[in-house]
Formats: structure tokens, C-alpha cells, sequence
């Protein structure tokens, strides 16, 4: 044996000694090729970090441009008691943040032991503070042991896990300052919750190594031992359904697969800002149809009353199947509404309205008592001559706006007329008596003695005065042109006279539950626009102010708003509406093809800002940035609207809760709400079919 393992020394010697020598024919080549192939590290990592402070740090990202970063925990005792549901929510949604959520499972028997001992440090440390009379320590010491031992008995009967848990986070900014700023807002934030957050001060290194995705969290003293239902609580995750706060269906939650339902008016545990909505979507994305069953399901299920402006006649089948009013405005018809009509308001005693300030003498009002409320009422003068300016305004425009609007000296024509026919002509003050005469008249074949209307101002009244006094006026004759075509005798005459909806049909309208204006048979480029504005101002006097539709809840609908964006006297009357509604009981719903233009509008921005409840539909991609900067949308619900949605499918945000949902029309809603004639009427014939069969 020993001879076998000599011999065996003696060729592995030989092996090495033949490796060793260098053959005269091989040449060594020279190490001057590289690895041109990038390494993961080259990828992702930044051009540099410094740490040169105790508690933040910078990154170098590009050549011009520095970020900065603190690394911050939540310490041990920085937990409240009882955590709700979502917390971490507000360190997510905060900023730029990277969270780490660290959790290590602890055995049942470790657990227990641990637990042992920590009832075993507080029972003697509450001896210690029974002993200095020190009741509030002994309380809350109490308090703990309870709490401990009730977790110990359910860990050990397997009810309960114990976890050691660590929450670390990385902030973000663009400058020190900045970074102050979001670390005191962010820690703010998190106090009203009853969390602390701290620095890793002195740190900065170990606490940014622990939060990036290494899996390896190198802060010890940030573990927290807590049970099963607090882990709970730790999911970053909002809830895929959203807040019941009763009202009607709305559509189907395309996670949980249960019935969305809304109530913009909120119930008595929550009230919302404002009741307004706004739809938006592409052509063909579903905005009609949920338009229309909001109005359908509201309408015999929440007692709800509807006013809707209807440019392209979508709504005319359903306010019939449900009993509606259709008024046809147009040209041909035999309808007035007039413009320079005037109407008192009226506001609750106890709150502030920008109306009361444009009074001019605080004595021309009185207090109405309506259902046991007290309300200033009120005529708004000034108010309405700004609305009256505003539409002749709109109509020295010409068609799609081409021309200019008012000048200073049509503008002081203008007022100097509306002021001699309000004062002079009609003798009105703001004292809401002087809309009421005690002469004799007779109205439709009826005398009335007494507290009989004044006839409303016109535009011929108008029109008059200024021919009467401003004829020779070069300055005024392009305004008497333009108001020319708009008298009874001219192409355009149904804005001049007293406001006639129908026969019946104006004292019934107060109450009407559902009434459509339909517009679609004007001028689209010219008349159109100005019926919008001139049938909202007419809902807003006699339909949201009317004090006898106080109590009642009470919905204006602007389909196609879009087409609006081009009159600023249109676009701020609308968001005068969305921010005034509120405290009269009524919201207004807006449906859009084209978000961008709102966005950036900066009076229809206004709109947006004063609006509660969003549903986006499907959306153009050219639209995508505008979305993503001003709306909180998640990943997810980007993907939503701009991959290949269905018809009816988006996003419905309530404030800052959103759910992904589908409108569910049954057959038969769709049936009923169902516009193109020749769609309703195959509908009919194949519902028909199977009657038969």
C-alpha cells in the first residue's frame, strides 16, 4: 500500500511539472478583449450616491438634475393601538415613496414565551407604579397585560399567529427643501392617525439599502411584534368595492362581481362636497345609456327631479316612456323663453350667498318662512343685468364665434337701456314686491286683483331704447344690427317676449319629476349655443332657486358639454352652477366626449375642481397625460381606460375611492332606453317574435 501511494505522488508530481513548462509553438494572447455585454448592475444602478448628512442622502440620476432621499421607520412604539383598515394608504398616495413592509412569522412557542415574558416585565413594572400611586400608568398597564394575555391564550389554541413586523419608507424630492416639506407633510399626515415616523438617523445608508428590493432589512430596532388581525391592516391595497351609501345601481364591480350602487347626495353619516358628476368618454363609450339610467332609476327609485338640455335629441324617447315633458325648442315652435326674464331668489338665513353682496340696499328684502326654515328673499338686480350683458354678449359674436364680443361702449348701452326699463319702465327694486303690480289684469281669460306678475323685460324693449336714443350712434348700430334678427318679426324670434313653454305647460314644469329641452333642431353653429345658455339660466331661476323645490333633490343634466367651451359667458355661468348648487339641494351632471379641452380651460377647470363624482369611460389616447396629471389614477386604471374597454366599462371615483365597474342595463332597460329608431325598432319586432312564440 505504501508503494501504491508513492507511486501515485510521484505522476501527480509529474502532471503539474508538464503544466507548468510553457510550449515554444503556444503564444499566450495579450488580455485585451472586454466584456461588452452590460451587466444587470449597469442597468439599474445610478450614476452616484453621496451621504454626507445624517439622515438623507443623494442620488445622482442625470447630468442635470439631483434627488434626494431620507430613509424613515416607523418605530416600535410608534403604533397606535388599533390600526384601521387601509393606513397605509396615506404613505403610499403621499408622493414619491418606495414602502417596505418587512413581516417575519414567529413560531407558536417562541410566541408564547415571548409573551410570557413581556406579562411577566409589565405585572412588575405595574407593582412598581401601583406603589408611587401613579393612576394613569397603572391603567394603561392594565390595559397592556389584558391585551397580552389574551393574545397569548389565542396563539395557543392556533386563533391567532404573532409576526415580527417592520415598516420602512424612502422619500423622495427634487431639492432639500422640497424633501423637508414632504417629510413634515407625510409625518403630519401619519400623526392624525396616531403613527410616528422617525429618521435612520446617522443611517442613511443601511435604512436606503433595507428599503430597496434586496429582501434584507439591516434596521434592527424597527420590528415590531403584532397579531394576525393588525397584519391585516398593513395591505396597500384599497378596496376593490366602493362605499355603500345607499341610493340606486349603478352597475356591476367588475372585481367583486356585486352591485355598484350611487347616491350623490350622500346619506346622514356622509355628505359629500358637492352633488355634481361628470361623464366622460369617447363616442360610442356608453355615456348616453348611463345617463340614461341614472335618470330612469333615480327617477322611480330615489324621487329624484331631472332638467335635461339635450343638443342631439338622445333624450326625447326615454322622458316620453317615462312621462316626461318634451319641449322641442326651436325656431318653428311656438315657445318663448325669454333671456331678460327676471325672477327673485331665496337664501337660508343662516348661510352666506355671494348674491347678498351685490345688493344695493340692505333694506329691499324680506324673510320668507318656508316648512319651519327662514330664508332672505330677495331680486337680484345686479346679478341679472351681468346675465344679461353676457347673452347679448354671445350673440354680437355671430355663428362659431367669429366675431368679437361687446365693446366698452356697447356694454354702457347696453346697461344704460336694461337700467331705464328695470327702474323706469317697470319700477323694480330688490325688495321682491316690486315684481308684483295690484292692478286688474286678466290672464288667461281670468281677472286677477291683485299681486299679478309685471310682464317681463324683452329684447324689443331693449332694442327700442336703443333705437330711440342711440340710432345716430356709429358705436351702437353693429349692436342694433345684431340684436335685429332676434325680435318677434325677425328669423330668430324665439327669445323676445314673455316666457311661454306651451299651453299648461310652465305651471305644470314646477311639478314636472322629468322635463327635457330639446335643441337638437336649431342651428348647431349659431342658435344652438345660445338656447344652451339661455335654458340654463332659465333652469337655474325658476328650477334650482324656486323655493318651492327646496326640500326636493334636484339634478341638471349638459349633455355634450364639450360643444360649450367655446363661450366663456356659458362656461362661467356652468361653473357658477356647480359651486352654488350645493346649498339649494341640487347637483349638476356634465357628459363630455372631449376632456382635454376642460382641463385646459381655465374656467372650465373650475367645473372640475367643484365636482365630487367622476365616471370615466373609455378614453383617447391623446388624452392619457392630461388624465394622468390630474386625476390620482392607479396603473390599473390607466390600463383600463385606455386598453379596449366595453361599452359602459370605466372608472367611477367618488372622491378619492374608485371602482371598477360595468353598467348593467337589463334587455328590458335597454329596450326602454334605446334612441336609434331603427335599433328600437328591430328590438321591437324580435320582442314581439317571442311574445308570439
Amino acid at each position: 500500500m505504501k508503494a501504491l501511494k508513492k507511486l501515485k505522488k510521484k505522476e501527480q508530481v509529474k502532471k503539474e511539472s508538464s503544466k507548468n513548462k510553457k510550449s515554444p509553438a503556444v503564444e499566450e494572447d495579450p488580455e485585451y478583449q472586454m466584456d461588452t455585454k452590460a451587466r444587470m448592475w449597469d442597468i439599474i444602478a445610478p450614476e452616484g450616491i453621496k451621504i454626507n448628512s445624517e439622515d438623507f442622502g443623494i442620488i445622482k440620476q442625470s447630468l442635470g438634475t439631483k434627488t434626494y432621499f431620507r430613509p424613515i421607520y416607523i418605530p416600535r412604539d410608534g403604533y397606535p393601538r388599533k390600526m384601521q383598515t387601509n393606513w397605509i394608504y396615506n404613505m403610499t398616495s403621499s408622493g414619491e415613496i418606495d414602502v417596505l413592509v418587512d413581516v417575519h412569522k414567529v413560531g407558536k412557542s417562541d410566541a408564547i414565551r415571548t409573551l410570557q415574558r413581556q406579562i411577566t416585565m409589565l405585572q412588575s413594572n405595574l407593582s412598581f407604579q401601583t406603589k408611587r400611586g401613579n393612576i394613569d400608568q397603572v391603567n394603561d398597564l392594565e390595559s397592556k397585560i389584558r391585551d397580552t394575555d389574551q393574545l397569548m391564550s389565542e396563539i395557543q389554541f392556533s386563533e391567532n399567529d404573532m409576526y415580527n413586523v417592520s415598516t420602512l419608507a424612502t422619500l423622495y424630492a427634487q431639492s432639500e427643501k422640497e424633501l423637508d416639506r414632504y417629510s413634515e407633510q407625510l409625518e403630519d399626515e401619519m400623526s392624525s392617525s396616531f403613527f410616528s415616523l422617525v429618521s435612520t438617523w446617522g443611517r442613511v445608508k443601511k435604512g436606503f439599502k433595507s428599503v430597496l428590493p434586496f429582501g434584507k432589512n439591516v434596521i434592527h430596532d424597527s420590528l415590531r411584534n403584532i397579531d394576525r388581525r393588525a397584519l391585516s391592516t398593513f395591505s396597500p391595497f384599497i378596496s376593490g368595492s366602493g362605499r355603500y351609501m345607499g341610493g340606486v345601481p349603478l352597475g356591476l364591480n367588475k372585481i367583486t362581481g356585486q352591485l355598484e350602487f350611487i347616491n350623490s347626495f350622500g346619506n346622514s353619516d356622509y355628505r359629500p362636497e358637492n352633488y355634481n358628476m361628470f361623464v366622460v368618454g369617447t363616442s360610442g363609450s356608453g355615456k348616453s345609456v348611463t345617463l340614461k339610467l341614472l335618470i330612469a332609476r333615480e327617477l322611480t327609485g330615489a324621487n329624484i327631479y331631472s332638467r335635461l338640455i339635450d343638443p342631439e335629441g338622445e333624450f326625447v324617447r326615454i322622458t316620453k316612456r317615462l312621462g316626461g315633458i318634451n319641449l322641442n325648442i326651436s325656431e318653428e315652435e311656438d315657445i318663448c323663453i325669454n333671456p331678460l326674464a327676471i325672477n327673485f331668489t331665496d337664501i337660508p338665513l343662516d348661510e352666506h350667498d355671494e348674491e347678498l353682496e351685490l345688493l344695493e340696499d340692505t333694506d329691499e328684502r324680506e324673510i320668507v318662512d318656508k316648512e319651519g326654515k327662514k330664508f332672505i328673499r330677495f331680486v337680484p338686480l345686479r346679478e341679472k343685468m351681468n346675465d344679461i350683458l353676457d347673452f347679448f354678449d354671445i350673440i354680437c359674436r355671430g355663428k362659431n364665434a367669429e366675431d368679437r364680443g361687446l365693446d366698452v361702449f356697447e356694454r354702457n348701452y347696453l346697461e344704460d337701456a336694461i337700467q331705464f326699463i328695470f327702474k323706469e319702465k317697470l319700477g323694480l327694486t330688490s325688495h321682491p314686491d316690486s315684481l308684483f303690480s295690484n292692478e286688474v289684469v286678466k290672464v288667461d281669460n281670468q281677472l286677477i286683483q291683485s299681486r299679478v306678475r309685471k310682464p317681463e323685460p324683452t329684447i324689443s324693449d331693449v332694442y327700442e331704447y336703443l333705437i330711440t336714443n342711440f340710432e345716430t350712434e356709429h358705436k351702437a348700430l353693429r349692436l342694433i344690427a345684431a340684436i335685429r334678427p332676434f325680435l318677434k318679426d325677425g328669423s330668430k324670434p324665439i327669445f323676445d317676449g314673455q316666457t311661454n313653454l306651451g299651453k299648461g305647460v310652465t305651471q305644470s314644469l314646477h311639478n314636472a319629476r322629468l322635463v327635457n329641452f330639446n335643441i337638437s333642431q336649431m342651428e348647431e353653429g349659431f342658435l344652438r349655443p345660445i338656447a344652451y345658455h339661455v335654458i340654463l339660466n332659465y333652469l337655474w331661476e325658476h328650477f334650482v332657486k324656486n323655493l318651492d323645490n327646496a326640500t326636493k333633490k334636484k339634478f341638471v343634466y349638459a349633455d355634450e358639454a364639450w360643444t360649450l367651451i367655446d363661450s366663456d359667458q356659458t362656461v362661467s355661468f356652468l361653473e357658477k352652477m356647480a359651486r352654488r348648487s350645493r346649498k339649494r339641494n341640487a347637483g349638476l351632471r356634465l357628459a363630455s366626449q372631449d376632456f382635454v379641452r376642460f382641463v385646459t380651460n381655465d374656467k372650465a377647470r373650475g367645473i372640475l375642481q367643484n365636482t365630487h363624482s367622476y365616471l370615466f369611460l373609455k378614453q383617447s389616447k391623446l388624452d392619457l397625460k392630461a388624465i394622468q396629471e390630474n386625476f390620482d389614477l392607479s396603473a390599473g386604471e390607466i390600463d383600463v381606460l385606455f386598453g379596449n374597454p366595453d361599452r359602459g366599462e370605466g372608472i367611477l371615483r367618488i372622491g378619492k375611492s374608485s371602482v371598477w365597474l360595468q353598467t348593467n342595463p337589463s334587455e328590458e332597460e335597454f329596450f326602454f332606453i334605446e334612441s336609434n329608431q331603427a335599433v328600437y325598432e328591430e328590438k321591437l319586432k324580435r320582442k314581439q317574435l317571442l311574445h308570439q312564440r
